[in-house]
């Protein structure tokens, strides 16, 4: 009745592949829907090397830049 037959064991081995690669693909989609909507988060700052402190400093959006 509750033997293992060739059969039952490719179905079994079908099934577990289906399962894995299925849950594979599921959460690759969530994260990429995580990274998409953290593109607009509004904590981001921008950040610039200072050579005088030696660390990095809040960059001011109406500064212009020393390569400009």
């Amino acid at each position: 009745m509750f033997g293992f037959s060739p059969g039952k064991i490719a179905v079994l081995a079908i099934i577990l592949i289906v399962v894995i690669y299925g849950a594979k693909i599921v959460t690759r989609k969530i994260k990429v829907s995580d990274s998409d909507s953290d593109s607009g988060d509004e904590n981001h700052v921008d950040t610039v090397y200072d050579s005088e402190t030696d660390s990095y400093v809040v960059k001011v959006k109406d500064e212009q830049s020393d390569k400009e």
